[in-house]
This record gives C-alpha cells, structure tokens and sequence, in this order.
C-alpha cells in the first residue's frame, strides 16, 4: 500500500525506464546508470521550480579521480498539471555546463522542453522525464567541477564534482 506522500506524488514514483543510445539502437541504460536515476524522488537537491517545471542533474559519486567517468542523468519534472511530458528518449542535451562553459549544443528557440522532432509518447502533466542521453566527462586536473543544466529560465542544480589524485 503507498504511503500518504507517495499518494500525494504518485507521479514521482513511476518509472518509465532510462535508455541510451547505443550506435543506431536504443537499448535499456546500464543499471548503475538507472539505480541513480531511480533514487530522483528521494534527492533532496532538485532544481528550482519555475512555471510547473523543474530540472535536474543527478551522478553516482561526487568524488573521482582524475580520469575517472562522471556520469550525468537529466531529469525534468513538471510539477503541475496542464502540460506534455516528450518521456521518450533518449533526447539530445542542450545547454550543460561545466565551471559556466558551455559542453553541449546550445539551447534551441522555442520551449525547450519541447523536442524538435518527436515520433512517441507523451504524458499528461504532472510527471517525470528521464530520457535525456547521459553526458559524460572525465577530468583531467584535480579540483573542483561545478556542472548546470540550463534552459532558458530553468536552471538545474548544481553538481560540485571534486577530483582528486
């Protein structure tokens, strides 16, 4: 039986998996990759919500060693009802950075949240996206690696990866 506050988020709490791309295939996310995911309901360290929506960045481990793989997980959830969750992935990611420099593709115009292509399923608001590729990073000088998904006015967390030797 759910508990209250699992009632009060149900939405939270239903897993449409996690895939990546590997090649032309999508195919199931490794499950180091998805038990990170998974624990997004319980994270205490969430985006800001703006306008219903809130974005995410999740990792395994904090700390590294130089070379070692930092994975990321995007999340987006909207909070309110009213919306389309594009929950079919994996969907390319825009707008990353590391220490305030731009990593990835720049933000296209329109609703971010809102793919340019999409051919799948979309869900009716509130929910949870996880399908984003995963990005990857692998630090070569020890320190500190601050890393922010934004999206126009939606800034996600922040996650300070600190590498050592």
């Amino acid at each position: 039986m759910a508990t209250q506050s699992e009632q009060e988020s149900g939405y939270l709490y239903r897993w449409p998996g996690l895939y990546v791309r590997e090649g032309e295939r999508v195919v199931d996310a490794p499950a180091a990759d998805a038990a990170v995911a998974r624990s997004y309901p319980q994270f205490g360290d969430k985006g800001s919500v703006t306008d219903g929506r809130r974005i995410t960045l999740l990792t395994e481990n904090t700390f590294r060693h130089i070379e070692d793989e930092v994975r990321v997980i995007h999340v987006v959830e909207f909070t309110e009802p009213g919306q389309r969750a594009y929950i079919m992935g994996p969907k390319p990611v825009h707008g990353e950075y590391v220490n305030d420099q731009l990593m990835t593709a720049p933000v296209p115009g329109g609703d971010p949240l809102v793919p340019t292509t999409y051919n799948g399923v979309t869900l009716p608001t509130p929910a949870v996206d996880y399908n984003f590729d995963i990005t990857s990073y692998r630090f070569q000088v020890p320190g500190l690696y601050k890393i922010q998904w934004r999206l126009g006015s939606l800034h996600s967390n922040v996650l300070s990866i600190e590498v050592g030797m």
